[in-house]
């Protein structure tokens, strides 16, 4: 049979969820056409199944398809797998690389646990040429954060710009609060249950909810502690009173298992590991 291209051209990057999914019900394959874009604010990845990735793509297939790219508007922003940026920048044909390399976003993903030598992963990338460090790890107790800010306090003053998260729900404090700490950006989603990584908050409670546009570093943070707690409805009622009262203040929740360690290391203001404002707590 014969396949049928349908190409998918649109000037704004909020135009293409509906021309995509349209395209997907005539199409055989659907082509991107990001030079179509007037104001192409866009990463582009292809995640291998060890970096979460949802399809079987082995190392030469993403290898082809990152050298086949050729003339990508000139803002547009390509997130490359480590072992990918470290044979890129060492191999004498990197010259296939598409785009510069302060346009590359050099990612690793743990999706078991924080790693021990996690500093020293981080220095392992900021020793390549890629303009932006992502590191995402998975958390199984709020504790498992401080790895993470500390990570955007070191990157903030070696001057690096750098995307850290901490995955599950016990890492939800890094992507409401990342930003404010130097974090590059943050990930949400389209709706809560389509998340593309554990713990990803839907964007619309990011923006509406926890009002991650006016967090900064002088914000009082308050919070649940327990396990579980995404299901309270205390963020809800708590920052609808704040953003009604006019109070610089974030109601978080804090997936917590063990509690003795989560007050000495990061609640109790002299054994607190993390410079932060966190002024009460929910249990």
């Amino acid at each position: 049979m014969a396949k049928i291209c349908v190409p998918v051209c649109v000037r704004h990057s909020d135009e293409m969820r509906d021309a995509i999914a349209a395209a997907v019900r005539v199409a055989d394959i659907v082509e991107l056409r990001a030079d179509c874009l007037v104001d192409p604010s866009l990463i582009v990845t292809m995640r291998s199944p060890e970096q979460g990735g949802r399809a079987e793509i082995d190392y030469e297939a993403r290898r082809r398809f990152w050298s086949s790219l050729k003339n990508l508007p000139a803002d547009l922003l390509i997130d490359l797998e480590f072992d990918l940026v470290n044979e890129y920048s060492t191999r004498e044909s990197s010259g296939d690389m598409p785009v510069d390399w302060g346009r590359v976003i050099c990612s690793h993903h743990d999706f078991t646990r924080v790693p021990d030598d996690l500093e020293k992963i981080f220095e392992r990338m900021a020793a390549t040429a890629a303009g932006i460090i992502k590191i995402a790890v998975q958390a199984d107790d709020a504790t498992d954060c401080l790895p993470i800010f500390k990570l955007l306090e070191r990157a903030k003053v070696e001057g690096r710009e750098m995307i850290a998260i901490a995955m599950g729900d016990a890492g939800v404090m890094t992507r409401i609060l990342g930003p404010s700490r130097g974090s590059f950006l943050t990930y949400g989603s389209l709706e809560e249950e389509r998340g593309t990584a554990p713990g990803q908050l839907a964007t619309r409670d990011l923006r509406e909810v926890f009002r991650i546009d006016h967090i900064d570093l002088d914000t009082r943070v308050f919070g649940i502690m327990g396990q579980p707690v995404r299901h309270s409805l205390s963020p809800r009622i708590h920052n609808a009173a704040y953003a009604a009262s006019g109070i610089n203040a974030v109601y978080i929740p804090f997936a917590v298992q063990d509690a003795l360690q989560f007050i000495r290391r990061m609640a109790h203001p002299k054994t607190r590991e993390l410079d932060w404002k966190l002024d009460g707590l929910s249990v």
